[in-house]
């Protein structure tokens, strides 16, 4: 069991083979049984609906795995983003990594 993880993602998050490797990437953690993934968007510059694809896979596959899934420092542009599509309601958003680790700590 590894507990928590956080994935730092950098640039853009725009073409197929992207969000493929995103999504590979958290299933191979969820295989690893980790409880809360995180994934770190305060240097993305860029989505598209591929990467909110894969940020709602990401979700729905910790959730049905009985795991979590978050979003952390998402800049101004992302926010926007997740907010237009409604994510923010859906995914829990930490402003930094130790507050998520904070509440990862605490279950």
């Amino acid at each position: 069991m590894c507990g928590f993880h956080i994935v730092d993602v950098i640039g853009k998050i725009d073409r197929l083979k992207d969000s493929i490797v995103l999504k590979s990437y958290v299933n191979s953690l969820i295989e690893k049984k980790c409880t809360a993934v995180a994934l770190n968007l305060s240097l993305v510059t860029y989505m598209d609906s591929g990467a909110l694809n894969v940020l709602i896979y990401c979700h729905n596959a910790l959730k049905k795995s009985g795991g979590r899934f978050a979003l952390i420092e998402p800049n101004e542009y992302v926010k926007d983003v997740l907010k237009v599509v409604g994510l923010n309601k859906v995914v829990t958003i930490y402003s930094t990594e130790g507050k998520f680790q904070n509440e990862c700590q605490k279950i």
